[in-house]
């Protein structure tokens, strides 16, 4: 793979909480971490470190870690300012393929990739490159199966010769996706597609060795079944996937908005649209096998992350999810466009549902 790889790293602060890990399988979790701890995290026998995600006012020195950091330029909504630390309970080596800092064990890898802005090179051509070199990475590596993307682009909602930057950004994703020959039903990740900054392309994603189940939402068309009306090519990702290892399972929620069928409903109406995409929510959760889930149920071993289009929906927002959630379940808001200029919001997780 021509990756320099990096074992044994660093150790981690105990003053820095982490996950229970005797009681869990999975190779990898989110922990969300005040921003300030992110300079404090270091590797030890319990728990090594996969990757560090920071949004706004995230420190500097943070990058010199031997782990992928990714800064995402979006506002935070509350306080204290948080960053996404993903963990793994077993050793973990590092590296570098193609510009991609990857951290890896045995069963999964997480890795980031920024690519600058470039006015000579379109949306499509830049997304297109990203993707190859991810794909590129997980056949090499061994890690072929794409679990979650996250994707944080500039302008998502403006327009270049006709197209909507996002409609830009699925041409090139779906050409790399039909050059690695994926099945659209069967192996695209969960995925999300938020505006963020001025310039340049933020990818962080999961790959495993195994397959994650794909789960759509049977209230909504698939996105990679959306009319042509939404683009030249549709939005190549799934509503959720499911991992499982050694009985322990992990939801990643796509980005979910307010769509019924593929249509935007409850236009201008920021408390409707939180509404319907909770009810979507709930209908991706009851595509789950027993035990059934309930948002109310969510503990503090799941995430929800609320991207909000306008800062005065924030405290709306608050209300009802505090009214829908677990209070122990971590939720983050942050400022950022959605895909389509008429959804007013989005929110993704990670969802830890009970054993089978």
């Amino acid at each position: 793979m021509n990756a320099p790889v990096r074992k044994g790293c660093i150790d981690l602060n105990p003053s820095v909480p982490h996950p229970r890990f005797a009681e869990f399988d999975s190779p990898i979790y989110l922990r969300l971490l005040p921003a300030e701890a992110a300079n404090r995290l270091t590797n030890t026998d319990q728990a090594s470190v996969l990757g560090v995600i920071g949004f706004d006012g995230f420190p500097e020195a943070v990058s010199e870690a031997p782990y992928p950091v990714l800064t995402v330029p979006m506002r935070h909504l509350d306080e204290p300012r948080l960053c996404e630390v993903w963990l793994s309970p077993r050793p973990a080596s590092y590296g570098e393929h193609r510009g991609i800092r990857y951290a890896c064990n045995e069963d999964i890898l997480f890795g980031s990739l920024y690519l600058p802005g470039d006015r000579q090179e379109s949306v499509e051509t830049r997304t297109c490159r990203a993707y190859r070199a991810i794909l590129d990475l997980t056949r090499a590596s061994g890690y072929t199966r794409l679990i979650r993307v996250w994707n944080y682009l500039p302008r998502i909602n403006g327009e270049d010769k006709g197209l909507e930057n996002y409609q830009r950004f699925c041409l090139g994703r779906y050409q790399a996706f039909t050059e690695a020959a994926y099945v659209f039903d069967q192996d695209l990740p969960a995925a999300s597609a938020i505006g963020a900054g001025t310039e340049g392309l933020r990818i962080y994603f999961i790959a495993a060795r195994t397959p994650g189940r794909q789960i759509e939402n049977p209230r909504q068309v698939s996105a990679y079944r959306y009319p042509l009306q939404y683009g030249p090519r549709s939005p190549s990702f799934s509503r959720a996937t499911l991992t499982e290892f050694g009985g322990e399972r992990q939801l990643y929620l796509s980005g979910t908005a307010s769509i019924f069928g593929h249509e935007t409903v409850h236009r201008e109406d920021a408390a409707g649209q939180l509404r319907e995409t909770l009810i979507n929510i709930r209908a991706v959760l009851n595509e789950l096998d027993r035990p059934r889930i309930v948002l109310g149920g969510l503990g503090p071993d799941s995430m929800l992350k609320v991207y909000i289009r306008h800062r005065e929906h924030v405290g709306m927002a608050r209300k009802l999810l505090a009214e829908t959630v677990h209070p122990s379940c971590p939720v983050m808001f942050l400022q950022g466009d959605i895909c389509r200029k008429d959804l007013l919001l989005e929110i993704e997780g990670v969802i830890r549902p009970p054993r089978s």
